[in-house]
């Protein structure tokens, strides 16, 4: 008889996890909070294009990573722009280390790929243990009989929903996630940059991106501009409209530019952006409850690290069968 796995989030890790279980033969159902899959590989869809607001690129090095890719490699392309790094107030062009990819079209068109099945839309707040576990969503609503439970949320949130149910709670008590604003503009007349992605060491800007440099992103000058990981910690109860303010007075301080009106504008918050410290785990697994987490904070908190991290604990939980 199949084990029957809950996966809890439908970011890059809990994918991965859910698929390769799939083609091993497990009854896989994944819950998302969201609508739509890809976690912060995500992008906010307008009618000029799609802005990526979440991850902006990912690079390729493990050879598992790099065999997915090139089986995805029509929707993935080398985001061929040109970047530079503000520092001490001068910009300077930098060649960046490894290529730079993106999906085509969206950030999140990479999860999409999978073609997963997802309950999309539905928050689980709790986990209740017998022989087997349950969920229960924010609604209300329990989903029952399941062997195995996987989290792939942040940190605080999997050990909200852990409890005293696992010692997993008491490994990851003290990791903890930056948080990042991430501002949309779309100018109504285009803004004319030397740069396509721009690194800063900065009071307030931590990257600015002309996202339509990316392909299929429309055509319009779409703008990505996040704040530093310090000054957005330091101002989360800010409103999303002072927030847009001082992003746009900052941007425009900084690069000699002026902002005109915008066709489309919005600030979103990632509370849980990336980890305040790499982890060399790469998930983790409790064989005497059946419960197992991964994310991209279990490694480095890239997407690569989402995709291994999922990866590593299919493998396991396969292997714990062998």
């Amino acid at each position: 008889m199949s084990k029957k796995i809950a996966v809890i989030g439908a970011g890059m890790a809990g994918l991965t996890v859910a698929k390769n279980l799939i083609n091993k033969g497990f009854l896989v159902d994944i819950f998302d909070k969201g609508r739509g899959v890809g976690g912060r590989m995500s992008s906010r869809r307008t009618q000029w294009g799609y802005l990526d607001h979440g991850t902006q690129y990912f690079t390729v090095k493990n050879p598992l990573f790099q065999n997915y890719i090139a089986q995805n490699k029509e929707n993935v392309k080398e985001w061929t722009g040109k970047f530079a790094r503000w520092r001490e107030e001068k910009l300077t062009k930098i060649e960046p280390e490894n290529p730079r990819y993106v999906p085509i079209l969206a950030m999140n068109n990479l999860c999409k790929n999978l073609g997963l099945n997802v309950t999309l839309q539905t928050r689980i707040i709790s986990l209740e243990k017998s022989q087997t576990w349950t969920l229960m969503d924010e609604n209300g609503q329990k989903y029952c009989d399941y062997d195995y439970v996987i989290i792939t949320a942040p940190p605080q949130q999997t050990m909200d929903l852990l409890g005293n149910h696992s010692d997993i709670t008491e490994s990851i008590r003290e990791l903890k996630m930056f948080a990042c604003y991430s501002l949309m503009l779309i100018p109504e007349k285009k803004l004319n940059l030397d740069f396509d992605g721009i690194e800063f060491q900065h009071p307030i800007l931590g990257w600015i991106a002309i996202n339509d440099s990316k392909p299929l992103r429309g055509e319009k000058g779409s703008i990505i501009i996040q704040s530093n990981f310090s000054w957005t910690e330091n101002n989360l109860e800010q409103t999303r409209e002072n927030v847009g303010k001082i992003l746009k007075k900052a941007s425009e301080e900084t690069l000699n530019i002026r902002f005109n009106r915008s066709l489309y504008e919005s600030v979103h918050l990632w509370r849980y952006a990336i980890p305040q410290q790499t982890n060399d785990q790469g998930y983790y697994f409790d064989t005497l409850n059946n419960v197992g987490v991964c994310g991209d904070w279990c490694l480095k908190g890239n997407v690569e690290s989402a995709f291994l991290s999922g990866y590593y604990l299919a493998e396991k939980i396969i292997e714990s069968f062998s």
